[in-house]
């Protein structure tokens, strides 16, 4: 296929610049996945909850560790995880879920994926409630570092966005990376430091931390949360990421862009 750059980056931008599109979107996807429910997208908070008390009660016992310093750690891992696992599941078949309106309507299609970033950032943020408290019980101090959390989230949101794209056209045509996807991220959720510290890995073993993306997406959250600015190497990253990953994307969006219509 010959590449259309000008086409991919004007939808690049243009899909960015419609935010009262996207941000309907999310909106809507969120109200339309929890209407006739009592509580709502809280039931999401409500599970997940439910998973971080127990869990974190029992590992703290299993590993005689102090929980009131165990569970906030591990609580905070577990919001920001949901909300990148959430993004990278939903990217996979974003095209897919929004066909009929890609086929009645001439939209950018990174307008999609900012979509769901946003839906996914409107979740977090009644997650991060369960966070607010479980800080509140551990003792968790106010820093200005928590401000970090800004820039941080703004970072996994631009990648989060090149993440949509890409995966959205791979799992498209080839509908298998889906499930592929769905459970590499099952074992990663235990092998990228969530319930552990990655200050316990030593040697050469510490290279499935420093060379793990998801971990530095979690991190560049969750350390400010925490009250303690990312490392440099985290920053390198996540911003190495974005520039690799948007240089990615544009080359296999500019190329098969056009055949999304017919993939679906």
């Amino acid at each position: 296929m010959i590449p259309q750059y000008g086409v991919a980056i004007a939808d690049v931008v243009q899909g960015v610049l419609s935010w009262r599109m996207w941000a309907r979107l999310g909106w809507q996807e969120n109200k339309r996945r929890y209407r006739r429910t009592v509580l709502g997208p809280f039931w999401t908070t409500f599970s997940l909850g439910v998973f971080i008390g127990a869990l974190g009660i029992v590992w703290s016992q299993l590993w005689k560790l102090d929980l009131k310093t165990y569970l906030p750690f591990m609580a905070c891992g577990m919001v920001v995880w949901a909300f990148v696992g959430s993004v990278i599941t939903e990217g996979c078949m974003m095209f897919v879920a929004a066909g009929d309106l890609i086929r009645s309507l001439k939209i950018n299609y990174t307008a999609l994926a900012c979509a769901v970033v946003w839906r996914n950032i409107i979740v977090l943020a009644h997650n991060i409630g369960i966070f607010v408290l479980v800080a509140v019980y551990g003792g968790v101090s106010l820093s200005w570092k928590m401000m970090l959390a800004v820039v941080g989230l703004l970072l996994v949101a631009i990648n989060g966005i090149w993440i949509c794209l890409f995966l959205g056209l791979l799992c498209t045509r080839f509908r298998d990376i889906q499930q592929v996807i769905t459970t590499v991220l099952q074992v990663a959720m235990f092998v990228t430091p969530i319930f552990w510290s990655a200050d316990q890995l030593g040697g050469r073993a510490k290279a499935v931390v420093d060379f793990n993306l998801l971990y530095h997406l979690v991190d560049v959250v969750r350390a400010p949360l925490l009250g303690r600015a990312p490392s440099n190497w985290t920053y390198f990253s996540v911003l190495a990421a974005a520039l690799l990953g948007w240089s990615l994307t544009l080359v296999a969006f500019s190329r098969f862009r056009r055949r999304i219509p017919y993939w679906i």
